[in-house]
């Protein structure tokens, strides 16, 4: 599916962006200077920005699976970075992401020369990735994927997008044998949250029978390596075909989220990734902007998951 670049955006109402800047400014953001830490929402100041969060919930929990929130232009870029968190509030729960109880994780490149094969996180390089679903750190399936852009790259870092539901009828249709294996136990690790590791199949199902994607092949290769439980040959098949899929070009939509803008999708029915990129010479770094440091940022985005609450169910 390539999703009409029409129907991938979401503007809010001229109502819901007055009465959301309206509403930041009488907040202390400019206080807070650790990027993981906010201050908390008030919802029932800002009725018609809640109203326009069930509009999105509906779209990507619909058939399209993502979509991105044009920015408020009236909104500073640190006011900005508050539309991603009141959007995350208001769809539900935001959980920890890692063992430091941070709920808001800043993605970018700490230190150019570092690489995922020197042990570095795929959200702190530089460095493209394969094709996933973040629904993979935690035995608990959650809904809500965001991504904030607070800066942009200087080159590259073009959103790769994939919908899980065509990929699976796609599966189900043309690739039956490797469904049925992509259908049984993997290990799983819970990485960055805890050391134990967990078994569970790539693709499970909804009560109502719709798949729930779970995929993310370096992170379930190293449990199945840490756990001394090597992946068979037809795993390793099933993996292959899966990825070959994910790799192609009619299942991508491709595009560069920009500042301000907010990426929210269902994440579980939805796979994404991203091409490499590159800072600029001399930027700076989301820590040292909120601490006072004058400089050019580096590519930066505000990562939450959301549980969905209990009476969205």
């Amino acid at each position: 599916m390539n999703t009409e670049q029409n129907n991938l955006y979401f503007e809010f109402s001229s109502v819901a962006k007055n009465e959301l800047a309206a509403y930041l400014k009488t907040l202390d953001i400019e206080s807070i200077k650790d990027p993981n830490v906010f201050l908390p929402i008030d919802e029932s100041k800002i009725p018609h920005f809640k109203k326009d969060v069930e509009r999105i919930r509906q779209i990507v929990e619909g058939p399209q699976k993502f979509l991105i929130t044009k920015k408020v232009e009236a909104l500073s870029l640190l006011e900005a970075r508050y539309t991603t968190w009141a959007l995350a509030t208001m769809l539900g729960q935001p959980i920890v992401q890692n063992d430091l109880g941070h709920q808001v994780i800043s993605i970018y490149d700490r230190d150019r020369s570092n690489t995922m094969a020197k042990g570095a996180r795929y959200h702190q390089t530089r460095e493209g990735g394969t094709i996933h679903t973040d629904n993979v750190n935690t035995p608990e399936v959650w809904e809500y994927l965001l991504f904030g852009c607070v800066a942009e790259g200087h080159v590259g870092g073009e959103n790769i997008l994939v919908n899980g539901l065509e990929l699976y009828n796609e599966l189900k249709t043309k690739y039956p044998d490797v469904l049925k294996i992509l259908e049984t136990q993997f290990t799983w690790e819970c990485r960055g949250v805890n050391d134990s590791t967990y078994l569970s199949p790539i693709i499970t199902y909804t009560k109502t029978g719709e798949p729930i994607f779970r995929h993310l092949r370096p992170y379930m290769e190293s449990a199945h390596n840490k756990t001394n439980n090597p992946l068979s040959v037809e795993q390793i098949y099933a993996l292959d075909c899966l990825d070959a899929l994910c790799e192609s070009a009619e299942f991508q939509t491709r595009v560069k989220v920009k500042s301000g803008e907010v990426f929210v999708s269902l994440d579980y029915q939805s796979l994404h990734g991203r091409s490499c990129f590159s800072d600029a010479l001399d930027t700076i770094n989301i820590v040292d902007y909120l601490n006072g440091k004058k400089g050019k940022l580096k590519r930066t985005l505000d990562r939450l998951w959301i549980r969905k609450n209990p009476i969205n169910q």
